[in-house]
């Protein structure tokens, strides 16, 4: 019988251990924290959706396209006006305790965004988003949030549900008045084992549902529009004391399809040239338009390197249906207009899939006639 309950003992204490886990101010970023991250390469077959209790969710096969880092540090660090701006004074409120820098806000093509950081207001309560502060149109400008966007509402347990609404105005000098507006649902809708190139973690998964609108008056005009972005969900494990999520893979819904735009994972260094040559596995980024379009379009292409590249057509599952161009792809900006097959293909959503070296990328097409 002892021998039994050893050899039970040992198979037990063995495996590794899943437990459903909260998510607390603890569990965020801290001034003086530094994260290293990849961006993983956007293929058809990346699904996030699936989720449950006790679930495990195996990314182990995602490739790392570029890295960076991020670093979190005192507001009072961050330049004369922000500072004053988001200083962390109980009257304030467009408080924060912590900042780090951000990717590009949201804007038009009208309005140069550069220098971005992200200001956090983390407490026992919450942890928000007070606002922006970048460069606009060659000038610094501090974007502070009428109300705060809410990330997480504490503690976050599997099950929790919240939701927020958040705003920002400014005036952008030569342009006129810019305005955004957004409202974010949280659902904690899973907890189990995430699997990354990075290792193996407990998680708790929560997924964010954005929907946000643009308004723009323009001076010159004398006139001014409003219109709605394509909502945008965030799938995001967090894990005890991650900081910033293990993972998060953000999407683009349009017309009720989900088609992957970022990948995002805590890595630890790495380089290419263990995979490839650097040279050979080609940085691209795509923009087509317009789109919606009725089946006439321009692709614009940005490459790293001068390389061969294809450009094909897919349905949303990844299957092929056409191929579009094959040609040089020059180092820096590309212009490639396209047409697709006459009566050939109908009306609805599909994907372009942009090979240059050994890299892919891929864009949501609309087609409408």
């Amino acid at each position: 019988m002892k021998l039994v309950f050893v050899m039970l003992a040992s198979l037990l204490f063995g495996l590794p251990v899943c437990a459903q886990i909260t998510i607390t101010t603890a569990d965020m970023p801290s001034v003086g924290d530094t994260f290293r991250y990849s961006n993983g390469l956007i293929t058809p077959l990346i699904d996030p959706v699936p989720t449950g209790t006790a679930y495990t969710w195996d990314f182990s096969s995602l490739q790392m396209v570029t890295q960076g880092i991020d670093t979190f540090v005192n507001v009072s660090s961050t330049g004369t006006i922000d500072s004053l701006v988001f200083s962390n004074l109980p009257f304030n409120p467009y408080r924060a305790n912590l900042a780090a820098k951000g990717p590009v806000i949201p804007t038009l093509p009208q309005i140069s965004v550069s220098d971005v950081n992200y200001f956090y207001y983390n407490t026992s309560a919450s942890y928000e988003v007070s606002g922006y502060g970048a460069t606009i149109n060659g000038l610094q400008a501090p974007i502070p949030f009428n109300n705060k966007d809410r990330i997480y509402d504490f503690p976050v347990d599997f099950g929790n549900m919240d939701s927020s609404d958040s705003d920002f105005q400014l005036t952008i000098p030569g342009l006129g008045y810019y305005g955004h507006d957004q409202h974010r649902v949280n659902e904690a809708d899973g907890w189990g084992t995430l699997i990354t190139p990075f290792g193996s973690f407990n998680t708790l998964r929560v997924k964010s549902s954005i929907s946000s609108n643009d308004s723009l008056y323009v001076d010159s005009l004398g006139t001014g529009f409003a219109f709605s972005l394509p909502p945008t969900t965030e799938y995001k494990w967090l894990g005890a004391q991650s900081g910033i999520p293990l993972l998060q893979i953000t999407t683009t819904n349009t017309l009720g399809v989900e088609v992957v735009s970022s990948i995002v994972y805590q890595d630890s260094i790495r380089t290419l040239t263990a995979l490839q040559d650097l040279q050979s596995f080609n940085t691209t980024s795509l923009n087509i338009y317009p789109n919606p379009s009725n089946g006439n379009f321009t692709v614009d292409v940005f490459s790293l390197n001068s390389v061969d590249g294809t450009i094909k057509l897919l349905t949303t599952d990844g299957k092929f249906m056409s191929p579009l161009w094959s040609g040089l792809l020059n180092k820096g900006s590309n212009s490639i207009e396209l047409s697709l097959p006459s009566g050939r293909v109908s009306e609805g959503i599909y994907l372009l899939e942009l090979s240059a070296g050994a890299s892919k990328s891929y864009q949501a097409l609309i087609i409408n006639n």
